[in-house]
């Protein structure tokens, strides 16, 4: 018995005496068996999703039931494809109106940009020419009738849009794009068919377009009616048989009704249309640009405002040509008398 008690002692004492290096190793196993292993980022290994995926292809990749399947729609783009030509009622039926109110915004914008720029560079290229018309002004009358029919086919869009808007009566209405669409080639090819003088004729930008070319090249005579300057075409009524009388023969008074002189930076009323010198004006409507007082133009009933003025550019050139021209003849005159 003594003889095994010194045994299992000595073998205890081997094993404590080992060899530190055998211990140290067998430490870093155990460290490395007992290190957490690290987190894998969120999404790593999975393909990104794309616009064109949804969330039924995400689930059937990772598994999901059919159940969830139910969603799809949900998650689709809306487009015509997808959509459809659905019927819409009363209610939802006044989001025509506001896109007809969108059409109709952007004639004004084109009306109020395009043809007033056009305008001035009209009357610019008249008075360069000294007096005599010329193939530019040719281009630019062909470019004015250009942006006419593009201002009347976006009044056409918005009339047909509002045609629609007024057929809903408390009931749902189907096949509203296809109406749309044959409603407003409709029209556009109505108007169309129409000839030169019926469709520029009796169009106000047209005419104010011709009128400033007019009075560029024949500052002391009066335009004659404007269907004189457009030929006639087939199609087109004599003019002895035409209901609408045709004026001609007038010529802008370039002096300002309030001061009866010629207008120093000329400003016109878009509500009359009437135009003055700024300074007189603005002395007459007083310093409230929001009061409304009668048109001091003769004959005028207009209650206006100094907020419905804007500086008139193309009379402001004219008022100039005038100004030059008259300097011109009194020197001629000078000269003759000297003579």
């Amino acid at each position: 018995m003594p003889v095994s008690r010194r045994r299992r002692a000595a073998l205890v004492d081997d094993v404590e005496d080992a060899d530190p290096t055998q211990q140290a190793e067998q430490d870093d196993v155990d460290m490395e068996e007992e290190e957490p292993q690290p987190r894998r980022a969120k999404g790593k290994g999975k393909a990104p999703m794309t616009n064109g995926h949804s969330r039924a292809a995400q689930r059937q990749e990772n598994g999901a039931g059919g159940d969830d399947a139910a969603d799809d729609d949900d998650d689709a783009p809306i487009n015509e494809e997808t959509f459809g030509n659905k019927p819409i009622n009363m209610h939802e039926g006044q989001k025509l109106q506001g896109i007809a109110q969108d059409w109709t915004q952007m004639a004004t914008l084109l009306k109020n940009s395009a043809f007033t720029l056009l305008n001035e560079v009209a009357g610019a290229v008249a008075e360069v020419n000294e007096g005599k018309d010329s193939e530019e002004v040719g281009k630019l009358d062909v470019l004015m009738r250009e942006l006419v029919d593009i201002h009347v086919e976006l009044g056409l869009h918005a009339e047909t849009l509002s045609e629609l808007h007024q057929a809903i009566r408390g009931q749902e209405e189907d096949n509203l794009l296809e109406r749309y669409e044959a409603g407003s080639e409709e029209k556009a090819n109505t108007y169309m068919t129409k000839t030169s003088r019926q469709k520029y004729a009796k169009n106000e930008a047209y005419i104010s377009f011709r009128q400033t070319i007019w009075e560029s090249l024949n500052p002391e005579k009066g335009m004659p009616p404007i269907v004189e300057l457009i030929p006639k075409e087939d199609g087109d009524v004599s003019d002895d048989d035409d209901d609408d009388i045709q004026v001609g023969g007038l010529v802008q008074d370039l002096k300002c009704p309030l001061t009866l002189t010629l207008m120093v930076n000329p400003v016109t009323s878009m509500v009359c249309n009437h135009s003055f010198s700024k300074e007189a004006i603005d002395l007459h409507l007083g310093s409230n640009k929001y009061t409304k007082k009668r048109c001091p133009a003769t004959g005028c009933n207009k209650m206006i405002c100094g907020n419905d003025f804007k500086p008139n550019k193309n009379l402001e050139r004219r008022i100039k040509a005038q100004q030059r021209r008259q300097a011109q003849d009194d020197d001629s005159s000078g000269e003759e008398v000297i003579e």
